[in-house]
């Protein structure tokens, strides 16, 4: 397992948690998240460790006795999330020297490793202006190796439009279920048509916008020459420390606009830093914002 995407010393902490979802799971195959109505099949799904609160009929005493660890048993009773998540592969994503990209691949590695350990449905989707690369339909912790090793091979390049990249073929398939974006929504054409299209297919969306130090307070001052990481464009401008306060200013408008837009249509917004820890935005700042539980 690639463990510079998941440490190896927090993923019993991970197998814990699952992701939060106003949809109600549906399907007919195994899964650790409950139906509203319980099926009658008892053939055998998987076991997880226990949780206190979980119920006690359930637990397995014969592998009790052989570990000397609480686990229970699973059935076909209970059925499977659809999770999909996408993540911006666009050259602003590698700007500055925080690591944007790698924090995006550590929390899909996060995010799709704990829906695996509840048998949901996994599929993440890579797209700069259009679809580049995906891995679909992943169920089981035994397909985490699967799962790690097609993030492990990400590289952020080409220009961001997520419109248009959402209108990709196959970028949006399957059933209702829960699609995370991972981007800094740096696109200059927008993201309200993919969002739209994303709500339009039954997806619970969550938004995690991933920002670095230098993009929310860069320290530029005097004459520079400005390059456009993704157009490739060229300016020249006088920086002062007004602009520079202009500039903060309108990051944090953007933001605001950005949260607004997706509060105002039933979408979760969060913002983090890409310098934060990841095990502080998975167990933090995620479970804070009710992302996971």
């Amino acid at each position: 397992m690639s463990s510079h995407l998941l440490d190896p010393s927090w993923l019993a902490r991970l197998e814990r948690l699952q992701l939060a979802s106003r949809r109600a799971a549906s399907g007919g195959q195994a899964g650790l998240r409950r139906a509203k109505q319980l099926g009658s099949s008892m053939e055998f799904a998987d076991y997880r460790a226990y949780v206190p609160g979980d119920d006690l009929r359930q637990l397995d005493w014969n592998a009790y006795a052989r570990s000397g660890k609480l686990f229970l048993k699973k059935y076909l009773d209970e059925t499977q999330l659809h999770v999909k998540v996408y993540i911006d592969c666009s050259t602003s994503m590698s700007h500055g020297q925080s690591g944007k990209s790698e924090r995006a691949v550590q929390l899909a590695a996060a995010l799709g490793y704990l829906s695996l350990c509840h048998l949901d449905f996994v599929s993440v989707y890579a797209f700069d202006r259009q679809l580049l690369s995906s891995v679909r339909s992943l169920q089981g912790k035994g397909q985490a190796p699967r799962l790690l090793s097609f993030l492990s091979e990400l590289k952020p390049g080409g220009a961001g439009d997520l419109n248009q990249a959402l209108r990709s073929p196959g970028a949006v398939t399957g059933k209702g279920g829960i699609s995370i974006l991972l981007s800094d929504f740096l696109f200059e054409s927008g993201y309200e048509q993919g969002l739209a299209f994303l709500q339009a297919a039954k997806q619970d969306v969550i938004l995690v916008q991933i920002l670095s130090e230098e993009e929310r307070n860069p320290g530029y001052q005097g004459e520079l020459r400005l390059l456009d990481s993704e157009t490739r464009q060229a300016k020249e401008v006088s920086v002062t420390g007004a602009m520079m306060e202009q500039y903060r200013k309108s990051v944090q408008e953007y933001q605001e606009q950005l949260a607004a837009f997706a509060y105002g249509r039933g979408i979760a917004f969060l913002s983090v830093e890409a310098e934060q820890q990841i095990e502080s935005i998975v167990f933090q700042v995620f479970r804070r914002a009710g992302i996971i539980r």
